[in-house]
């Protein structure tokens, strides 16, 4: 992490200059340079300067920014607290229902003419591929969605209408009405909500 921190600060670098910024051997600088860009966080290049053999520069690549610490949570609680203060809550709420409005409408084309479990599988399919760990199981109610991973957990701690994405989206998607039943805001070790089936699915 030290080398990849230099090299954030510095840009290209030799495996010496590192080693001397670091206080360590090139040798083994250049063992954990190998690894890094095995790993595929570093990239190394050729430059030549003058006569010799040219000097092997080490630099970051794009991969390397996602080891970096990010604060996607915070920025995002704090907007909404904007948000909500201009606004109040129910600015809030027209926020995520415009968010559960454009999501839909982005996925909505590939569900025409399905028969409603089809939607149901599809739609699910499509929640879980932000990384929620979703499952869809069928229940005395309707069928049941739960979420075991919240990407935004922290955000919905503070503002629940996080938690209204999910089941706006089911409905306007399958035309079933969604109510929630588990929810982190609560304390609830994960997020379920029930789809109750049309009598006619």
């Amino acid at each position: 992490m030290e080398i990849l921190e230099l090299l954030r600060r510095r840009g290209r670098c030799s495996a010496e200059t590192i080693a001397n910024d670091l206080g360590v051997t090139a040798n083994a600088i250049r063992q954990h340079l190998t690894n890094l860009e095995r790993d595929g966080l570093v990239v190394s290049q050729p430059e030549r300067s003058g006569r010799g053999r040219p000097a092997l520069l080490f630099a970051l690549t794009e991969r390397a920014d996602a080891v970096f610490p990010k604060r996607y949570g915070q920025l995002a609680t704090m907007v909404l607290q904007e948000v909500q203060d201009m606004g109040g809550p129910e600015a809030l709420d027209e926020v995520f229902a415009r968010v559960a409005a454009r999501h839909a409408a982005a996925i909505e084309r590939d569900l025409d003419g399905l028969e409603f479990d089809e939607k149901m599988h599809r739609v699910v399919s499509w929640i879980g591929r932000a990384g929620t760990l979703v499952e869809q199981s069928d229940s005395p109610e309707g069928i049941k969605v739960t979420i075991h991973n919240c990407p935004f957990r922290n955000t919905a701690l503070k503002f629940p209408q996080v938690c209204s994405i999910t089941p706006q989206l089911i409905s306007r998607l399958t035309g079933a009405a969604v109510s929630q039943s588990d929810s982190i805001h609560r304390h609830d070790p994960y997020c379920s909500f029930v789809v109750q089936r049309p009598t006619d699915a």
